[in-house]
């Protein structure tokens, strides 16, 4: 009876786990019968609504077409969040044998159980990476996945480059900055989408002469049929917002307050992330120092950052003129004297995460309250950001955010052609700086009005043939495809078949239309991805763009976010309204922010 009793419970939680992973969704594999071919089981999380539709396609495709000449037969079982009970559920005779976690997800779960998951490198052959087109997913995406499930001898658990590849990414959701176009042309405002990349052909074969700048006031008209307006000065000028350049932090300071002061709009700009900010100088809110064989919170931390000039090697790593150096290569050079004077000329200093952080939080610190001793706020943002997309949304608040690039379907849903989309502020130098200051109030300089005997030309700032600018890099979310190690079937390789099948320019393809992520392949982001007629506004350009150098979060660096708890609350509601300055805020946090990191029990290089 005990034993009959028994096996009933074990069969029971066998049934809760299926249909706690099912939700209110279901299984589908596709309209082809699988016949003689091997099944895989996929489960598939964090499948909404709005990408339902896309994943279905995906599967049908598969089994009517790849998964033919693959030998396979892909069911589908999906959720719209996560999947439950992977703790327990992975430890043997797991019934799936493709799982989709978030990159916050797995490595609790790696940690665990050093054989939860399949080692993906040894499947990655020339022929796979040419059929994947391998070399266009971006390095830090792939980084992501990558962890070594056994601990070091200090008890440490190694992630990111050089360690094992745990999946293939599925996608990317970076931050953007989102505009609304009706309230840019209201106040004036030309918009223009040209890239970087581009802007010299198209200044030629159109007869302009448009600056390298994401937001900029001109003189003279940059191209035909441009409007003129009056700016905060009252100087009819040509105002220029083009959203395939980031706007550097002056020019999004100063064109914030003109939505404020001239135009009567709440607040300029909405962010709850600093990401962006840090990212492009190389700054972090944790760096690893090798001393104390821990990681130390570096929030705000003094220290320059480095712009390599040319090609160099530091530390060991590699680096491309114009890459930003990784945190703990630039504090190797900070610490020894030699080795940074042997790079004389070939790195510039770039502004420290203090500045980047302090530049932040001034945008909503109140202009009447000090963000730091003796430096006053901006007051163009909100110093919270709750409800900050009924903000957007309404049309009458804030015309910039900055949000996840998932958030489009839903926004373009209520904002309908007016929404816009662009890349997120970076750091810009350009030849005598960006603003002036006219009455105790900075402006941005006008491209072609003189100061102090000088005609402002709006030129990027160069040293040799380096342009001194940031990375443009963000925050994303990322989706893995893992291939659990202790299946009822260990199919290992008919997995692997299906999952690299996504994770290639075919699935991409397909994911794509949910517009709910950039997919993986950089040149197909860039080109026939930004181009296609599926696409939910104009500039999907952006967000591929911007997934080529995104990260992860603070909230995804570990296993848990308890490191952030102990100071998050602090910064975002005190610090960010001005209530207590930044230095007091390092002096009352850095030691039990330094305690509670001591616990992490991990390492992830290049951070």
């Amino acid at each position: 009876m005990k034993k009959q009793i028994k096996k009933t419970i074990t069969l029971l939680l066998a049934v809760i786990m299926v249909l706690s992973l099912a939700g209110c969704s279901g299984k589908n594999g596709g309209s082809a019968d699988a016949g003689d071919r091997t099944v895989v089981y996929y489960a598939a999380s964090y499948v909404t609504a709005q990408v339902r539709d896309s994943y279905l396609e995906l599967i049908e495709s598969y089994n009517n077409g790849q998964g033919k000449e693959d030998g396979v037969y892909v069911q589908m079982t999906d959720n719209a969040g996560a999947i439950s009970g992977l703790d327990s559920a992975l430890r043997s005779n797991y019934m799936y044998d493709v799982i989709q976690l978030s990159d916050g997800e797995y490595k609790a779960l790696a940690m665990q159980g050093g054989n939860y998951f399949v080692a993906l490198d040894e499947y990655l052959t020339d022929e796979v990476k040419t059929a994947m087109q391998w070399e266009q997913i971006p390095e830090n995406l792939v980084n992501r996945f990558r962890m070594n499930t056994t601990a070091d001898s200090n008890g440490l658990f190694t992630a990111g480059e050089g360690t094992s590849l745990l999946a293939l990414p599925n996608g990317s959701n970076p931050q953007m900055l989102y505009y609304n176009k009706k309230i840019l042309e209201q106040c004036g405002i030309n918009i223009v989408s040209v890239p970087e990349s581009e802007l010299a052909t198209y200044n030629s074969e159109n007869g302009a002469s448009l600056k390298a700048h994401g937001y900029a006031e001109y003189k003279e008209a940059p191209y035909v049929d441009a409007k003129s307006s009056k700016n905060e000065t009252g100087e009819f000028v040509y105002k220029v917002f083009n959203e395939c350049i980031a706007m550097n932090w002056e020019e999004l300071r100063c064109v914030a307050r003109a939505f404020q002061k001239q135009y009567g709009y709440e607040y300029g700009y909405m962010s709850e992330w600093w990401f962006n900010y840090g990212f492009s100088v190389g700054g972090d809110c944790v760096g690893w120092d090798d001393a104390a064989g821990q990681y130390k919170f570096t929030l705000t931390d003094k220290q320059a950052n480095y712009l390599a000039l040319t090609d160099i090697t530091v530390n060991g790593r590699n680096y491309s003129k114009g890459d930003v150096l990784f945190y703990e290569d630039k504090t190797f050079l900070n610490n020894n004297a030699s080795e940074k004077s042997a790079l004389n000329g070939k790195i510039y200093e770039l502004p420290s995460q203090y500045d980047a952080i302090l530049e932040f939080n001034r945008l909503g610190v109140p202009a009447d309250k000090q963000a730091d001793t003796g430096v006053m706020g901006y007051g163009v943002a909100p110093s919270t950001t709750a409800n900050r997309t009924a903000r957007f949304t309404s049309g009458t608040d804030c015309p910039l955010l900055v949000e996840d690039f998932s958030q489009a379907a839903s926004f373009k849903g209520i904002l309908g052609d007016a929404l816009g989309m662009a890349m997120p502020a970076q750091y810009r130098e350009y030849v005598g700086g960006s603003t002036y200051t006219k009455g105790g109030t900075e402006y941005l300089k006008v491209i072609g009005e003189t100061y102090n005997g000088a005609v402002y030309t709006g030129d990027l700032h160069m040293e040799g043939d380096t342009a001194i600018v940031g990375e443009a890099a963000t925050e994303s979310d990322g989706k893995g495809l893992f291939i659990p190690a202790n299946t009822k079937n260990k199919i290992y390789d008919a997995a692997f078949k299906f999952a690299s099948w996504v994770a290639g320019p075919k699935g991409q393809a397909i994911l794509a239309k949910g517009n709910s992520a950039v997919p993986n392949q950089t040149s197909y982001g860039l080109g026939e991805y930004a181009t296609s007629e599926d696409r939910i506004i104009s500039n999907m350009w952006a967000g591929a763009y911007m997934a080529q150098k995104a990260d992860i979060g603070d909230y995804t660096y570990f296993t848990t976010v308890t490191w952030i708890t102990e100071w998050s609350q602090t910064f975002n509601s005190d610090v960010r309204e001005g209530k207590m300055t930044l230095t007091d805020f390092i002096n009352a946090k850095i030691e039990v922010a330094n305690t509670s990191l001591k616990g992490m029990r991990f390492r992830i290089v290049g951070r």
